[in-house]
């Protein structure tokens, strides 16, 4: 094979691993009542991995989705102490993301065939 060739399949394998890296930092969306409010018209809420900056998370939901966000809030949620008669433990805690998108981007998870997140 030729230089060239070695090169553009290396540069081919990055951008699958970059890829993969990108859809793997978007867990799940929340559908919860709070967060599928119909007053935030373009805010999508998903769990995503706590490692992940503002940055990482709007290139990897541009990416998925084929949309343009505007905005990227996140929050860890705090360590939550349960009790089930005489034994406690902690919930995990999990990172969120709330997305705004641009206007004239919308968003139906019920709608969408499966996507490579599996929702």
């Amino acid at each position: 094979m030729s230089n060239r060739k070695k090169i553009t399949t290396e540069v081919e394998k990055i951008q699958k691993t970059q890829e993969v890296k990108w859809i793997d930092i978007l867990k799940y969306p929340l559908a919860t009542e709070k967060a599928s409010n119909p007053f935030l018209k373009n805010y999508y809420t998903f769990i995503v991995d706590p490692r992940a900056d503002k940055e990482t998370i709007k290139d990897a939901f541009e990416y998925v989705f084929n949309v343009k966000v505007i905005k990227v809030n996140t929050l860890m949620t705090p360590k939550k102490l349960k009790r089930r008669r005489q034994f406690q433990g902690y919930l995990p805690t999990y990172k969120k993301a709330i997305l705004k998108l641009a206007p004239e981007f919308t968003l139906d998870f019920f709608g969408m065939e499966k996507t490579s997140l599996g929702i």
